[in-house]
């Protein structure tokens, strides 16, 4: 969730808080500069401003307070002039979110959806469920819409997220009661597809059989003939797959597949799936080194390597699969294959051949692959993963990114030791600048006691350098948040669906220039302030509030952007260690409200509902609300 960030004079442009201190007093950044703040984006502040407003109203549904969630959504609808049919979709969005399954039911006849962006904002919503309750949610959500603005596609999508599930088999029923003989080859092979997702194998059978039968008459749809012949394959009907990949061979003419990339992926995975390998070494050679977008087609050689690996290991022949892997030239695909692959087989439970190809892996996964592996009793493949992460040599800094990611995955039983280890070797090298970090990384494993310890070490020693004017001060930076991922947001698909449909949208003009960044060359003071903020932030990090207070308190308030945010890290830590009361202690200390304050008090009153504090968590909701109109 977090990072350490070096503080330039450009990254503190970028904080577009209010500043904290009285209007007279201009911000300076650590430079001793004054700070500007250009005006946010007014399309993007709006949305912003909205999304924050409908949390609000999320929060109040849960306290209990329907009629006040509805007088906060007809402010959304005044001010940002949504339509009767978006603010169905938007109550329903916060009903899902709220948990309220019963209210967002009583939406469902009123949803007039259009198929894009508000339908996706709904199917985010809905991952907010409990998993058994989403497949019937976006079945009825889906029913809703007109069969030529996506039902079909939306069905598909479906089955292909949920397979193996007795709601898939309804996904097929409504499939089936839709199609008629005027429908393309291609629509009923995706019935026959959804078939095979449901677990009914024998429809599916059937109905490719019946299909097989009238598609020679229609030499125009290749694909969908290629795609039947995949299908038998899936549903382990080798032979007949077989014998419609041979008839193929006739329709398709001398040098198609050259000209036709596509055909030739496909054709290449059909052949892998009852295992033709000769077949498909022979139609990898006809696929372009590059893909090529202008010609509308994505496949080349390793993109069908890709597909053809991650396929092998669907169909547990992990043998052919980690070969195809390793015969993937992109580095970048290939570990994105990897990734994939491995997801796949944790998810199955096959952590042995996920520890096979852990190296081709990001750090945070190879930590979770030696975690399953421990939990299995496989003490030795995990150890010998773990080894590998940090390397023969006494590497600090791969030591300290292994015990990170260790931390992140929860093996606190290796990454303990592993700190001691660290911790020995930065005391004996004297490698002062490091031992915040381990310091920090002891309080992610749970170790309080000794990151406080350590901690206490770092500020005694930071205390005697400032009192020394002829000494330089080391230099610590802060640990400050990460953005979060907007695309995660039903509410930022939403509003960013209301957004660009917008008569008077226009779009942002970005400016093309390229500013380089320059290192801030920070007074003695602001080195000063800089060590303050970090070791509130360390301190923040090891559950230790009122140190951190005592240290965020000594930064001057003309520092008020920097100030701000070690301010906004240390409460966010209050609300992660599930201490609303502490969060909201930190909230007072500012002295006006800001964009964070807002989304402060909307993350502790969340908090206090989950302690069912109804009453402080709707003190703290209106607090919130009028700070939007101020």
């Amino acid at each position: 969730m977090y990072k350490s960030l070096s503080i330039t004079f450009l990254a503190l442009l970028s904080f577009v808080s209010t500043p904290t201190v009285s209007l007279a007093q201009a911000c300076v950044g650590l430079d001793g500069a004054s700070v500007s703040h250009p005006s946010p984006d007014s399309q993007i502040a709006k949305s912003q401003q909205s999304r924050e407003m409908a949390e609000i109203a999320v929060a109040l549904f849960r306290a209990g307070q329907p009629n006040r969630a509805a007088q906060v959504n007809e402010q959304i609808r005044s001010r940002f002039k949504l339509e009767p049919k978006d603010l169905t979709t938007l109550v329903m969005i916060q009903y899902l979110m709220a948990g309220d399954q019963a209210a967002a039911t009583a939406q469902l006849p009123k949803l007039e959806l259009t198929g894009f962006g508000d339908i996706d904002a709904i199917f985010l919503a809905t991952r907010t469920l409990p998993e058994k309750n989403q497949v019937d949610w976006m079945l009825n959500v889906v029913d809703r819409l007109p069969i030529d603005n996506g039902k079909l596609l939306w069905w598909i999508v479906l089955a292909e997220l949920y397979p193996n599930r007795p709601e898939t088999r309804k996904i097929a029923e409504r499939m089936r009661l839709l199609l008629t003989e005027e429908d393309r080859l291609s629509e009923w092979v995706n019935l026959a597809v959804v078939y095979r997702q449901a677990g009914d194998f024998e429809a599916a059978r059937s109905l490719l059989e019946f299909l097989a039968k009238q598609a020679p008459s229609d030499a125009r749809d290749i694909s969908s003939r290629i795609k039947i012949a995949q299908e038998f394959a899936y549903i382990g009907q080798p032979k007949r797959a077989l014998t419609e990949l041979n008839q193929l061979n006739s329709a398709i003419a001398p040098g198609q597949l050259s000209t036709h990339p596509d055909w030739t992926h496909h054709l290449a995975l059909a052949h892998a799936a009852i295992n033709n390998l000769t077949a498909v070494s022979d139609l990898l050679q006809k696929l372009p080194d590059k893909a090529d977008p202008d010609s509308f087609s994505f496949h080349a050689k390793d993109v069908t390597r890709s597909a053809i690996a991650r396929q092998f290991a669907e169909q547990g022949n992990f043998q052919q699969s980690q070969k195809f892997l390793l015969s993937i030239k992109d580095s970048q695909l290939q570990g994105e294959t990897a990734q994939r692959i491995v997801h796949h087989l944790l998810h199955k439970g096959q952590w042995r051949q996920a520890a096979a190809i852990s190296a081709f892996v990001e750090p945070k996964l190879q930590a979770l692959i030696a975690y399953k592996a421990a939990q299995a009793n496989q003490t030795a493949i995990s150890d010998r993963i773990v080894a590998a992460m940090r390397g023969q040599d006494m590497d600090i800094t791969l030591l300290l990114q292994t015990t990170y990611v260790l931390n992140q995955v929860g093996y606190y039983t290796k990454s303990r030791p592993l700190l001691k280890e660290a911790l020995a070797f930065v005391t004996e090298q004297k490698i002062q600048p490091l031992r915040y970090k381990v310091a920090v990384q002891f309080a992610d494993a749970g170790e309080l006691e000794q990151a406080n310890q350590l901690l206490d070490e770092q500020a005694r020693n930071f205390e005697e350098l400032s009192r020394s004017q002829k000494t330089s001060l080391s230099m610590f930076d802060p640990l400050l948040l990460d953005a979060p991922n907007p695309d995660e947001s039903a509410l930022w698909r939403f509003f960013e669906h209301v957004r660009l449909k917008a008569p008077d949208f226009k779009p942002t003009q970005r400016n093309s220039s390229k500013i380089e960044a320059v290192p801030v060359q920070r007074s003695r003071e602001g080195s000063i302030v800089m060590n303050l903020g970090s070791l509130a932030t360390f301190y923040s990090r090891a559950r230790n509030f009122a140190k951190a207070d005592q240290f965020l308190q000594r930064i001057p308030d003309q520092y008020c952007d920097f100030k701000a945010s070690i301010l906004e890290f240390v409460v966010s830590e209050a609300s992660a260690a599930k201490q609303p009361d502490e969060a909201q202690k930190l909230l007072t200390k500012y002295s006006r409200p800001t964009n964070t304050m807002r989304k402060s008090l909307i993350a502790i009153a969340n908090l206090y509902l989950d302690q069912k504090q109804t009453a402080k968590a709707i003190a703290l909701l209106e607090q919130a609300l009028n700070l939007k109109s101020s």
